[in-house]
């Protein structure tokens, strides 16, 4: 018993103070974990957000250049037709709008121009026709979903596009036409007489954007994270497909009603109207911490118990071993036995002290029952 407790006793303070020790490191390391999890996370998100605003930016660039190109041609071959002037009201698939005419030359629901110029340089082409407050196209080669030409449709009056026109400037960039995003030139056309604006010239190229998703598709933030990008009017173009998080309903709800346990980042892209999303759940950093510190706390378990097994090896060689000794010798020295070889006398410690106490108590009787046995 006395073995037992005074082992206990020694080693409950050890205990203690490996336990929290173990307790600090692991909050200690486990708040370090987190602070470096959300760094590592925001960092991803930069390094893949530069990327993709970079590679938007180029093909943007890339595009615009097109664009110009294309819309001096466009302008070219209208002024050998002669001064642009506005003609009769004509039937654009079953719509009315007002014809627009280079010098003797009408474009409405003729097509030669608009097709000459994209022949050259690609893309597509289309006059517009003022018609009140509205601009219809009446010459075109940008193509409906069914694949017909988009005559007798208007543009967009809510749009970007038409705050410029109506301020006799010309607009540049990316605009959404029938569903798709195009990089676009628009210019207005003036009356020769008047210089009223009477019409636009418009050209455009269909964003190829290919390279794009396959790098967003391949993104991913985190566990359950996702990298999305949405057009001007709210709808998902690209999205990854590496995490756990894939459909676009899921990114959709998420974008929309920002959840408190979400951190979602939004940039948005210059001169595209889009909106670029990165996001991730944070349940994904506190399931990490909470693994991390599984394995610190474990680690640190394991650690206590070497360290109590190599205190207890050396509190029982050092003190318990020697102090069992000496208490059988003093148990023999209380029978009338005092011919005990005392090891424990050559220690330099305070059991070599108690060992050399009990040494001279056990000759002190000796002598004495010796002295006695002699009368």
């Amino acid at each position: 018993m006395f073995q037992r407790s005074l082992r206990v006793r020694l080693l409950l303070p050890v205990l203690a103070l490996v336990l929290i020790a173990v307790i600090a490191s692991t909050f200690v390391l486990a708040t370090t974990e987190a602070s470096r999890i959300r760094d590592d996370a925001d960092a991803s998100i930069g390094r893949q957000t530069t990327a993709l605003q970079s590679l938007l930016a180029v093909t943007r660039s890339i595009m615009l250049d097109q664009v110009k190109s294309s819309m001096r041609l466009l302008r070219t071959e209208s002024d050998r037709l002669g001064n642009p002037s506005a003609g009769p009201d004509v039937d654009v698939a079953g719509h009315q709008a007002s014809d627009l005419q280079f010098g003797s030359t009408r474009q409405a629901n003729h097509f030669e121009l608009v097709d000459q110029v994209t022949q050259i340089a690609g893309g597509t082409a289309t006059i517009f026709s003022r018609s009140g407050n509205d601009y219809v196209r009446i010459a075109t080669n940008v193509k409906k979903d069914d694949g017909s030409r988009a005559v007798g449709t208007q543009l967009d009056p809510n749009g970007p596009v038409i705050a410029n026109i109506r301020k006799d400037t010309n607009f540049y960039g990316v605009v959404d036409i029938l569903g798709s995003p195009y990089v676009t030139g628009y210019e207005p056309i003036y009356n020769a007489g008047n210089s009223s604006v009477i019409g636009i010239w418009y050209v455009g190229y269909k964003t190829d954007l290919d390279s794009l998703d396959r790098v967003i598709s391949q993104s991913s933030v985190l566990n359950s994270g996702f990298v999305a990008l949405f057009d001007s009017k709210g709808k998902l173009r690209f999205h990854s497909k590496t995490g756990a998080t894939q459909t676009p309903e899921a990114m959709d709800t998420i974008v929309k009603q920002n959840p408190r346990d979400w951190v979602i980042s939004k940039q948005d892209v210059p001169g595209w109207g889009f909106t670029l999303i990165a996001a991730y759940p944070k349940s994904d950093v506190n399931g990490q911490i909470h693994r991390q510190s599984m394995w610190i706390a474990g680690f640190g378990l394991v650690i206590c118990a070497l360290l109590l097994g190599l205190q207890s090896a050396l509190i029982w060689s050092r003190v318990l071993k020697p102090v069992q000794r000496l208490t059988a010798v003093a148990d023999e020295l209380s029978l009338g036995k005092w011919d005990n070889t005392i090891d424990e006398v050559n220690l330099k410690d305070e059991i070599g002290t108690l060992a050399r106490a009990i040494a001279r108590l056990s000759n002190s009787v000796r002598l004495a029952m010796e002295r006695l046995s002699k009368r």
